[in-house]
């Protein structure tokens, strides 16, 4: 069974999916490591670890980053794949790229493209839903993977032009257009979590996860099935920097003692594979030094 086929039958039986974010190789081999069976990519998190902000990203390098993470692990990877970087015939294109990369799922939002940076601060605009379902018809002509997973995602709840009816409308929709998922981007408290919920049955719902105070068994008990994690990880990754690099700052030394060092080197180098490495030069070049005769 292939890394989408696998996706897809969790989907179709009802069993919750929980992708936490990555960004690169080694935090994807971390997720794995940690026994999650599933990553995800966002552009929140794509834009920052390349200093940037995600509207200011191209399909491209948002496929770069995806693309190395999904050959690092055997997992599925769900990515965000922004407002199909354009018009119809550019989400078809996008469709076609990330389903080529190898990517498992994406998610495809309303918002005007090029993205605004001010949505980060909240202010977001989304297109008419005639040509927003127009986009996505065409995106999930597009695929030629009937196991490549095609989201359709709709910013109406916070956006400037919408509110929860509308969220609501267009998440009906685009299940009767035919996606496999329906994201509401800002659907956050419990109280509107259940609300979108029983507005927009019959289909898997996913929720951007990590920033408040729910569990992953609270969410399925509102009626999500995907829960991603969007922010989680580069804020982990900020934080960490932060405080090692702090404590050199202030102190001279990084405040991990030699052993933990010692430790965490060890399962930085079993997530890049050296022991089995290592193991292979034993067996061969290393052996052949060993064979050649001393002077």
């Amino acid at each position: 069974m292939s890394v989408r086929s696998d996706l897809k039958a969790k989907l179709d039986s009802g069993q919750p999916v929980v992708a936490p974010g990555a960004y690169d190789p080694i935090s994807a081999r971390l997720v794995q490591s940690l026994g999650f069976e599933t990553i995800y990519t966002g552009g929140y998190m794509s834009g920052a670890h390349l200093a940037v902000t995600e509207p200011l990203m191209t399909m491209t390098e948002q496929i770069a980053v995806a693309e190395k993470v999904a050959r690092s692990v055997p997992l599925p990877v769900i990515c965000d794949a922004d407002a199909g970087y354009g018009e119809p015939v550019h989400a078809m294109h996008t469709v076609r790229s990330f389903e080529a990369a190898g990517i498992a799922a994406i998610h495809i939002e309303d918002q005007f493209f090029p993205k605004r940076a001010s949505y980060h601060a909240g202010l977001e605009h989304v297109i008419p839903m005639d040509e927003f379902l127009e986009k996505i018809r065409y995106a999930l002509q597009a695929r030629t993977d009937p196991d490549f997973i095609i989201i359709g995602r709709t910013d109406a709840f916070t956006a400037v032009e919408g509110d929860m009816d509308e969220a609501i409308r267009r998440g009906n929709a685009l299940r009767d257009l035919g996606v496999d998922v329906v994201m509401p981007r800002g659907v956050r408290s419990r109280e509107d979590l259940d609300t979108f919920r029983k507005g927009v049955p019959n289909i898997p719902l996913v929720v951007i996860a990590g920033s408040d105070d729910i569990t992953v068994q609270e969410y399925t008990d509102l009626g999500y099935q995907m829960m991603i994690y969007a922010t989680s990880p580069i804020i982990a990754a900020v934080d960490g920097y932060r405080r090692v690099y702090s404590s050199l700052r202030d102190t001279g030394h990084i405040g991990i003692d030699a052993q933990q060092v010692s430790t965490m080197r060890d399962e930085v180098e079993a997530l890049i594979s050296l022991p089995e490495y290592q193991q292979v030069e034993a067996e061969t070049t290393e052996r052949e030094f060993q064979d050649r005769p001393r002077h």
